[in-house]
């Protein structure tokens, strides 16, 4: 939702698009490792807007702070809203350790933190067109049990790398399939759609190419927008601003600062 590992590319832990398998250019490894190079090694901190629009039109901003950080055995995620006034306080806490990832929401109305689960994880982020897996995938909290390398393609008339990825059987996952196209140059996830069950189109991800701006040698999306095919909304995620690696306290990512950061 960059968003922090949108921003950071991670996308690229996704997929690809659509193409048969004996057509495959080797493995992933090129990819991946030009994705790492464009991260941060710590941590990241944004100020971000959330636009969402309606089929008919209609749109409605909210902002937030988003918090990224890397341990030595533990990645954490927060998001927390600012504004409007009937969300803030509200907040999303991702944290994965090993193969494990667990995901709260706390609202300031209900005064209580909730566990996301597999059956919820679909659900859609405090009004936004990404659910909460989708924004899970984009802190880079979620691999796909099974990638491959498909034939390299071109957006926005750049070359770029493609993956596919599916989820590891036995996964709860709203998706078949996630398709990414990454930025061979700079190592950006340019566009990514994601197939539902019966292999039918449900989201599209788009971090436009002019949109891209570089911060301490790292290419950082200024915007991703996300459209539902299906329902016909769609929402953007603009970087107001981001910071790399600066020290943030452990227990900023904790159940208890969740409840007491919305003070």
């Amino acid at each position: 939702m960059s968003v922090s590992r949108v921003v950071l590319a991670t996308l690229v832990l996704c997929a690809a698009a659509s193409s048969e398998a004996n057509e495959a250019p080797g493995d992933v490894s090129e990819i991946t490792d030009c994705v790492k190079a464009n991260q941060p090694k710590l941590s990241t901190e944004q100020e971000v807007s959330f636009r969402v629009v309606d089929r008919l039109g209609s749109a409605r901003v909210s902002s937030a702070k988003i918090y990224w950080q890397k341990t030595k055995d533990q990645t954490h995620a927060l998001v927390r809203f600012t504004a409007p006034s009937d969300l803030r306080g509200s907040a999303l806490l991702l944290i994965e350790k090993g193969d494990r990832s667990d995901m709260f929401t706390y609202l300031p109305e209900l005064r209580k933190v909730r566990r996301i689960s597999d059956r919820t994880v679909a659900g859609s982020m405090f009004g936004t067109d990404f659910s909460y897996e989708d924004f899970e995938r984009l802190q880079g909290l979620t691999e796909d049990g099974q990638t491959r390398r498909l034939p390299d393609g071109e957006v926005e008339g750049r070359a770029t790398f493609v993956i596919e990825g599916r989820p590891a059987r036995g996964e709860e996952s709203a998706y078949e399939r996630i398709v990414s196209y990454v930025d061979q140059e700079r190592c950006v996830p340019l566009r990514t759609e994601l197939y539902e069950q019966g292999d039918r189109l449900r989201k599209v991800m788009l971090a436009p190419f002019e949109k891209l701006s570089q911060h301490d040698s790292l290419w950082v999306p200024r915007l991703v927008q996300v459209r539902d095919v299906l329902d016909e909304t769609r929402t953007e995620l603009i970087v107001e601003e981001v910071e790399f690696d600066k020290k943030l306290p452990r227990k900023l990512f904790s159940e208890r600062e969740l409840v007491a950061g919305a003070r």
